[in-house]
């Protein structure tokens, strides 16, 4: 993929790294940084004036499903490579605690509306929820779990829905 964006053979992109595996970390690390930078929308977004707290939620969690699902081909060949590789296990897993920080962040802005006795252990609790389950729908498809076909939009609003009840 990468001689056929730069038009160059493989052999001069492989001449340009030290390894393969320096390549393959260049990939990961250039699509991880874009990640991040769409994981900032979330912050933007908590700041949203006029959202309910339900609608805000909801959107918080939209944003995190859908910067992982919008990244589905790049995560579901690392996501797969992680438990194999240990470098790719220690950045995936670094990467994982910056969105989380980051989501729930933006959720603790709020927390004087949530009904939860433990605001910090709830949006821990919601961003497992939501990560999980589109991580698990990357890494195995829409059906590995249940066979109800359930489209990613509907999974996503009902996510939305579960954390919004759980905080809330």
């Amino acid at each position: 993929e990468v001689s056929r964006r730069a038009n160059v053979s493989i052999g001069s992109i492989y001449a340009r790294v030290p390894s393969r595996e320096a390549l393959i970390l260049a990939i990961y690390e250039r699509a991880m940084a874009h990640m991040t930078e769409r994981e900032r929308q979330m912050e933007r977004d908590s700041k949203r004036e006029g959202l309910a707290p339900r609608e805000l939620v909801e959107t918080l969690v939209a944003d995190l499903a859908e910067i992982m699902l919008g990244s589905a081909s790049f995560l579901h060949v690392f996501m797969r490579q992680a438990p194999v590789d240990p470098e790719i296990w220690r950045r995936g897993s670094q990467h994982s605690q910056v969105a989380a920080d980051i989501f729930e962040k933006a959720l603790l802005q709020h927390r004087d509306k949530f009904s939860h006795p433990n605001p910090e252990l709830a949006v821990d609790v919601a961003f497992r929820m939501v990560y999980c389950t589109i991580a698990r729908r990357i890494t195995h498809g829409p059906k590995f779990e249940s066979n109800r076909r359930v489209s990613d939009k509907e999974l996503v609003r009902e996510l939305g829905h579960a954390v919004a009840d759980y905080l809330l």
